[in-house]
């Protein structure tokens, strides 16, 4: 029997509203769908292997208050209480846990990337009682052991914790999980027809992993500094056939970092998937120096819809600055191949990048116009912890503006390395090249012919009605200059 046989844990996923660093996209964040949260869910599967009994609550996805969140954890009355928390949503989280914390007051444990980073500052609230540093596989059961039999707890790698005395301790990382013998996210859990993307084909929708870290480098990615770790395709497919048969999920966003980074391991997974006879909707996100056409054609005929490509500017030097070692005449190649497969494409563009100017902003744009996208996403740089991005920023500035974040409460904008534009310039550009690219006639009339209902005309509408009011004087100008 495991130590933890019967522990009573309940994972809450509070609400999470427009995010602090990216008003501009405001409305594209309200509008593009809600998603399960895939790190909670894998936890859940943890804990129950552990012999837990786990409540999910996603208060995001059944817009749940406080209070009613409240009255399901006392009518299960746990022995803890767990979230994830992420540097950039730190506050939003924290102020559930507190809230949540004076009502059910049993010990609060947290995880995620954030807590490898800045463990004792997030422990530095009192709200927050432990916390699970790396991969939750092995550290969660020993640390739930530990506390059950009332053992020390700094044999417990990968955790941290407050002693009697107020000092807090942060252990060494626990070793990393095999990835084919982690638990599969718990889905059984939740209600699986609440999550849905604005591009999702069904209803029944949900995120899937089939890799852990990157190989790659990009100085805006925290992925590249892990290990790159990829699941068996047997192991991928057999979790596609548990979703789909037992909880009829039909559409699958695959997050990888790139998901074709083995392309004999995209073409097996295809293959099994068609083996099976799995009809399902699927899309992945990958980088332009990761296809062939036998792996689009693979991917296409198993079911993939859609491809996320990022491509993050239109000027050669950023992109070598940005270490993407891709070029533009790979972007328009691998779009075009990947459009000619039958595959939607979707690119991924970031404003604000080191050496940015509004020239080289306009390059971007007008790349993006160029590649005749399906859709694509223009975010504002957010330099975050464990990037080299960060390091950089660290060394201009001298300032670790993510620990005065979460210690101090700072919320000035947050600087961008080696970059002259200001906040709101890269506002203003970001929202620019939105409205560039989906309200010209070419392509809103090509999406027009792709609604399916009149309930994504109708929340088509009200985003473009909602974008084209955020839209002004200045904007329209820059949009001359950019015709």
């Amino acid at each position: 029997m495991p130590a933890t046989d019967g522990v009573k844990v309940a994972l809450v996923y509070p609400p999470y509203g427009p995010v602090r660093n990216e008003p501009g996209i405001k409305t594209v964040k309200e509008n593009y769908g809600i998603f399960p949260s895939l790190s909670l869910l894998y936890v859940a599967g943890i804990l129950e292997k552990a012999g837990c009994e786990v409540l999910f609550i996603d208060a995001h996805a059944e817009e749940l208050t406080v209070d009613e969140t409240v009255a399901r954890l006392k009518r299960f009355s746990p022995d803890y209480v767990g979230y994830t928390i992420t540097t950039y949503l730190f506050f939003q989280t924290m102020d559930w846990i507190k809230a949540i914390k004076e009502l059910v007051p049993v010990p609060t444990i947290v995880g995620g990337v954030h807590l490898s980073i800045y463990p004792r500052e997030t422990l530095g609230y009192d709200a927050v009682d432990y916390a699970v540093t790396g991969e939750a596989e092995h550290a969660l059961p020993e640390l739930l052991a530990a506390l059950t039999a009332g053992t020390d707890l700094s044999a417990v790698r990968g955790v941290a914790f407050r002693k009697p005395d107020g000092e807090i301790i942060v252990t060494p990382k626990a070793p990393d999980c095999d990835v084919n013998e982690a638990p599969f996210p718990a889905r059984q859990l939740i209600d699986n027809s609440l999550y849905y993307s604005f591009i999702s084909k069904y209803k029944n929708f949900s995120c899937f992993i089939t890799s852990r870290g990157c190989p790659y480098k990009c100085i805006f990615c925290e992925q590249g500094s892990k290990p790159f770790r990829a699941r068996s395709p047997n192991n991928v497919v057999d979790e596609l056939e548990l979703c789909h048969h037992e909880f009829g999920i039909r559409e699958f966003d695959f997050f990888d970092s790139s998901f074709t980074i083995r392309k004999d391991r995209v073409i097996a997974i295809c293959d099994e998937i068609k083996r099976r006879k799995l009809d399902i909707v699927w899309a992945a996100r990958t980088r332009v120096d990761c296809i062939t056409d036998d792996v689009l054609k693979a991917m296409r005929s198993a079911g993939c819809s859609r491809i996320y490509y990022g491509i993050e500017s239109g000027n050669r030097e950023i992109l070598a600055t940005l270490k993407k070692s891709t070029s533009l005449d790979m972007y328009r190649d691998v779009i075009s191949r990947t459009r000619a497969n039958g595959i939607h494409t979707f690119g991924y563009f970031m404003v604000g990048n080191p050496y940015e100017t509004e020239a080289t902003v306009r390059q971007t744009i007008r790349l993006a116009l160029s590649l005749d996208l399906d859709y694509a996403q223009f975010s504002k740089v957010t330099p975050m912890p464990a990037t080299e991005m960060y390091t950089l920023l660290l060394k201009e500035t001298g300032r670790d503006y993510w620990r005065e974040h979460i210690v101090a409460g700072v919320d000035d904008d947050i600087p961008r390395p080696l970059c002259d534009m200001s906040d709101e310039e890269i506002q203003r550009w970001t929202r620019l090249a939105y409205l560039r690219f989906y309200y010209r006639p070419t392509y809103m009339a090509r999406a027009a012919s792709r609604l399916k209902s009149y309930d994504e005309l109708k929340r088509s509408a009200e985003t473009a009605i909602q974008m084209l009011t955020q839209s002004t004087a200045r904007d329209d100008a820059g949009m001359e200059v950019l015709a």
